[in-house]
């Protein structure tokens, strides 16, 4: 199965992309959910690490109920 949607993704790219962006969407698109999740989790550390994101609070239960009730 997998190897039918590499084919029919292959027919239809364009003829202008070059090899390197085909290996990236190959890659990307063969890519399992846990390889996935990793590169997620260690691209927000290094968001963290760099500053671009900052850490959030957590909400609790409460909270989180409360905030889609709105005051009459």
């Amino acid at each position: 199965m997998g190897n039918k949607s590499v084919v029919s993704l292959k027919e239809r790219q364009s003829a202008d992309w070059n090899a390197e962006d085909q290996n990236l969407l190959a890659a990307t698109l063969s890519a399992t959910p846990a390889q996935r999740l990793a590169w997620l989790e260690e691209v927000l550390q290094l968001a963290y690490a760099s500053g671009a994101l900052k850490p959030r609070r957590f909400i609790g239960k409460e909270e989180w109920e409360t905030m889609g009730v709105s005051p009459r």
